[in-house]
């Protein structure tokens, strides 16, 4: 499949790229839309890996919020020594 590019400014970038990578064109123009795929497929990850932890985190909260806390003053004897 064939690409035509009829932009001006991109068929520029590109040249410019492939001129300063030593590349050809069309090699510039896949190592640009690969790096650019790898980019947006971190920020995927990154994005999921932040939801997973506020996941778990907001289970934490919950897990901490129902928890019973015992009274502090029965884990002393009257010498304020631990039982």
């Amino acid at each position: 499949m064939g690409v035509h590019i009829s932009n001006v400014r991109t068929e520029q970038l590109v040249r410019e790229l492939a001129r300063r990578t030593g590349l050809s064109q069309s090699a510039a123009v896949e190592m640009a839309v690969a790096a650019k795929l790898a980019e947006l497929e971190a920020t995927q990850r990154r994005s999921a890996r932040r939801a997973e932890v506020s996941m778990l985190l907001s289970e934490l909260d919950m897990s901490l919020a129902e928890r019973k806390y015992v009274d502090q003053q029965d884990l002393y004897d009257d010498q304020g020594l631990p039982v």
